[in-house]
């Protein structure tokens, strides 16, 4: 829900730049094109508490998805070391 709520605010600053260079009559190219660097600027202040939860719930998850792979490759790992001490032994 952050994520969306963080988009919906870089758009809306975006949109408020853009309004803002059209009403200054500056042609629309380079309205949109000023209104993205203004709003990238801003947003990167503005949105950083957000930009900073969203990048810590990547995170853990990320780090959920390792755990438990390395869960799984350590299950994976302790029943092959069994079927081998099995064969060494008959051997």
């Amino acid at each position: 829900m952050i994520a969306f709520r963080y988009t919906v605010m870089r758009l809306m600053i975006f949109g408020g730049f853009l309004a803002l260079l059209s009403l200054l009559r500056v042609p629309m190219i380079w309205a949109a094109v000023g209104a993205a660097l203004l709003s990238m600027v801003v947003s990167y202040f503005l949105l950083a508490r957000d930009r900073e939860a969203i990048a810590a719930g990547i995170e853990r998850r990320v780090e959920d998805r390792i755990a438990r792979r390395r869960a799984q490759v350590d299950a994976g790992r302790t029943a092959e070391e069994d079927e081998d001490a099995e064969i060494d032994g008959r051997a």
